[in-house]
């Protein structure tokens, strides 16, 4: 049952770009407080790419990347491959509008790769690695 005294002015246009989340302290693995802006987004990025998409039945289908997929690939393949992984995961976010300047470094069985982020709130400058 839908409430009828709910305005549709309450849900804006805006509504959809919010960004305030837990703050995850990777390092420690707990939650400590909040985060908003710019630095929520670069959080999100990180875990949507350090999460295996389709593994979790919790995350929709368009969540995470397939960069772990290429363990055991070789180093060409790999790389004709990683920039469109990156763009896929990341633009399912909405307050993501692209991603360019790709920067690729190849070592035995890692990448090294810098890219930006443009998102709604301005240019995100991420440094990741790649095991291959």
């Amino acid at each position: 049952m839908v409430p009828e005294n709910i305005s549709s002015d309450i849900i804006s246009e805006d509504s959809r770009y919010i960004t305030k989340t837990y703050l995850l302290d990777f390092n420690n693995k707990r939650i400590n407080g909040y985060i908003d802006g710019k630095a929520a987004i670069e959080q999100a990025i990180r875990k949507t790419l350090d999460t295996k998409r389709y593994a979790f039945e919790i995350y929709d289908w368009n969540y995470g990347s397939q960069i772990s997929e290429l363990i055991g690939s070789n180093m060409v393949k790999a790389q004709m491959l990683i920039e469109g992984y990156i763009e896929d995961a990341l633009l399912a976010d909405n307050r993501i509008e692209k991603i360019e300047n790709f920067a690729i470094e190849k070592d035995f069985n890692k990448m090294s790769i810098k890219f930006d982020v443009i998102t709604n709130l301005g240019i995100i400058q991420i440094e990741m690695e790649a095991d291959i």
